[in-house]
């Protein structure tokens, strides 16, 4: 409503300032507003006819009929800005043959009709036409330089056929409703080089409405008082003054960082909730798991998974620890592991741990930020140079490649072309976009697609596996993608591994660092009261726009990557859950052709190194090589799987 009533009040001064002009020049000025006006809003071109009043009975039949000609071949102006050209045409020409057969041949008249003719055909120019669900709009490029356009061509004819100063005082007023220094400048010179700047006595006539263009209530200096012409000059200065003091323009720091601080809100809720529910017990579990490693495994002579592979004797000890009666690897000194101590409960530690690795997210976020700010701000700015108000910004800033979305308050449709170029004149690098539910998401263009195949089967005798996935693709086609396996098997495993996924769920939503997300994932899972169990995780994060990759391993089993027909491992050193820099922490180039595969203990356990090369054919698809491999492990085991079974595959193309 409010971009109707601003048009309105502009276009009824274009209209109104024609009556200083003489009748011939206000009928062509009067039929190049219809055709304007039609670009705009069809139902604007009602506006010009209000002249009908004031021109010769004459003179407004031709008017009327101008504007039947667009409203009658409204169809065709809509089709493209050349049908819409020529129908400004066909009417400038018949209304130039009807004042040629009523009062002769006119050369003013000839002048007035070309001059609006090459000043119409600059502004259609500025008009792009688009199509949205079959439906063409036609849209303002940039709205300022129509009307600074549409001011100069006034400028000219004001200067040649009137000398009214008061109808100049509102020319340069309208440039405060423009605001864009460059065209103040712009037009200033012309109307210097008109006046005759070398001549020193019209120096006035340049600074005053110089002034006016810059604070409009200025216009009171020039009014005699003697009539009372001046109040609606007031008034319409007034008006002028107040409508940009009523847009309001989004700042980053007061929309960014907002979204920050309620993240970690949110966050700190989320561990209060653990707090009131949980018994530390991970702590001295760790020291246990220490102290039995050290005085009963490096000594033990069995050859055993829980002697080799760290996950598999954290796994067996976790179990002996709690009480557990399946001694399933026939450890003769199963029964002293079991832990009896009462443990006091430790959140304050946890707290400080939470905030410290929040605190430190939170730095990194505001400084890349205040990095950025200029860009944002200035992306911001030319958004609402072209008509297009943002009233929320969202920037993730975590990512590793240019990555945010907006939401625009306008009914003006989308020009997708030009909300690109903004995002290049501000960022100096090509990005795409997507519009989904009213949000505009702008990111790099991907150097890669991502294809993947998954599949979770429970082993023999379990309705439920104990494996779980997690896969999450945001709209600049960067991935994550996450595995996790419980302890055991069954339902318990189940719920162990899904309560996993679901905080990685839950922290990938915020706006921070995979590294933040995966340090915060260890203090809530260390804190749950049910954490008499555990959970391995693979936790893969893939940018397509940098194809870089990040691998995190918390007790998993071995990643495998293929890369140029040979297979690359990265095993896992760390304990379930617990984040190891050094051995659990990989950053990785993602090529063409690649494939990666994060799988469970259910298919490394039961498939050697060679026998998985094997199985990989790098020109079938992800789901081909997913399946091939799922079908040989149960050939394998004859149908009867002795562990749960998970597999991701990805390809990279």
């Amino acid at each position: 409503m409010k971009k109707y009533a601003v048009l309105t009040l502009h276009y009824c001064f274009f209209i109104t300032s024609l009556l200083f002009l003489p009748k011939e020049i206000s009928l062509w000025a009067a039929g190049f507003l219809v055709s304007v006006l039609s670009l705009e809003n069809i139902c604007f071109t009602l506006l010009p006819l209000i002249l009908g009043f004031y021109l010769p009975l004459s003179h407004t039949y031709i008017l009327i009929a101008v504007f039947a000609y667009h409203i009658l071949l409204y169809p065709f102006i809509k089709r493209n800005r050349f049908y819409a050209l020529g129908v400004y045409a066909l009417s400038s020409l018949t209304a130039f043959i009807v004042l040629y057969i009523i009062q002769g041949f006119s050369l003013t008249s000839l002048i007035a009709m070309l001059f609006s003719l090459v000043i119409y055909g600059v502004i259609n120019m500025l008009y792009v036409y688009q199509q949205t669900n079959q439906k063409i709009n036609i849209i303002p490029y940039n709205q300022k330089l129509i009307d600074l356009i549409m001011l100069l061509g006034y400028v000219f004819m004001i200067h040649y056929y009137s000398t009214n100063s008061y109808v100049i005082l509102f020319l340069f007023m309208q440039l405060f409703l423009i605001r864009d220094f460059k065209y103040n400048i712009v037009f200033m010179c012309v109307y210097a080089m008109l006046v005759g700047i070398p001549n020193h006595s019209n120096l006035p006539q340049i600074l005053m409405p110089t002034a006016v263009s810059y604070l409009p209530i200025s216009v009171l200096f020039t009014f005699t008082f003697k009539n009372l012409l001046w109040i609606p000059g007031m008034l319409y200065s007034i008006v002028i003054m107040i409508l940009p003091l009523t847009e309001k323009k989004l700042t980053i720091e007061q929309n960014y960082i907002n979204t920050l601080f309620e993240d970690f809100n949110k966050y700190i809720q989320t561990l209060n909730t653990e707090y009131d529910k949980n018994v530390k017990i991970m702590e001295v579990k760790e020291k246990r798991f220490e102290e039995i490693s050290r005085e009963y495994c490096l000594s033990c002579s069995k050859n055993t998974l829980c002697k080799t592979r760290l996950d598999k004797r954290y796994s067996f000890l976790s179990a002996a620890m709690l009480g557990y009666k399946q001694n399933i690897y026939d450890c003769p000194y199963y029964s002293r592991f079991q832990i009896h101590a009462n443990v006091e409960n430790m959140n304050k530690a946890y707290e400080y741990s939470a905030i410290k690795s929040l605190s430190y997210e939170l730095s990194y976020l505001y400084n890349q930020s205040l990095a950025l700010k200029k860009d944002y701000e200035k992306f911001i700015s030319l958004l609402y140079t072209y008509g297009y108000p943002v009233c929320a910004l969202d920037i993730n800033l975590a990512s590793p490649s240019l990555y945010f979305s907006v939401e625009i308050h306008t009914r003006k449709v989308l020009i997708e072309a030009l909300l690109l170029r903004c995002a290049y004149k501000a960022f100096g690098e090509p990005l795409e976009l997507k519009i989904v539910d009213q949000k505009i998401y702008f990111f790099k263009k991907p150097m890669l697609k991502i294809t993947y195949a998954h599949t979770i089967l429970a082993k023999e005798g379990n309705l439920m596996s104990g494996d779980n996935y997690y896969i999450k693709k945001d709209y600049n086609s960067s991935y994550v993608f996450a595995l996790s396996d419980g302890m055991g098997s069954g339902y318990n495993a189940y719920t162990e591994s899904i309560e996993a996924l679901k905080t990685i769920s839950t922290l990938s939503s915020y706006h921070f660092r995979t590294k933040t997300i995966l340090k915060l994932l260890e203090d809530i899972y260390e804190l749950r009261s049910n954490y008499d169990r555990y959970a391995t995780l693979d936790f893969l994060s893939i940018d397509t726009a940098t194809r870089k990759m990040n691998l995190y391993k918390m007790g998993s089993t071995t990643t495998y990557i293929y890369h140029n027909q040979q297979l690359i491992t990265y095993e896992n050193q760390a304990l379930p859950l617990k984040l190891d820099d050094v051995n659990s922490a990989y950053e990785l180039d993602l090529f063409s052709g690649d494939f990666i595969f994060l799988l469970s203990d259910g298919i490394s356990d039961f498939i050697s190194n060679p026998e998985f090369v094997s199985l990989i054919d790098a020109s079938k698809a992800a789901d081909e090589v997913c399946y091939t491999i799922v079908e040989y492990l149960k050939q394998k085991e004859k149908g009867r799987l002795k562990d749960d079974l998970s597999l991701i595959v990805i390809k990279a193309i």
